[in-house]
């Protein structure tokens, strides 16, 4: 399931997930300036869950609390 890509202002926010023995996923967040280069992300955990969904929709509500508290 891809991830999706949140935008406020000059700053990106990109959401994923990665599995995990036991079935778990980790909801992952990675935020940047648009103008920087991919490699100047900065990578946000976003916790450990049972399903990809979970951690899907836990991962975009950390990016758009990133994006609005101006987490970089």
């Amino acid at each position: 399931m891809p991830g999706r890509i949140l935008q406020s202002g000059t700053h990106i926010a990109r959401t994923d997930t990665a599995p995990h023995p036991g079935g778990w996923y980790e909801a992952q967040v990675f935020v940047r300036l648009t103008r920087e280069p991919e490699v100047a992300e900065t990578y946000i955990p976003a916790g450990m869950y049972p399903s990809e969904e979970e951690a899907l929709r836990a991962a975009e509500e950390r990016a758009e609390r990133a994006l609005r508290e101006h987490e970089f």
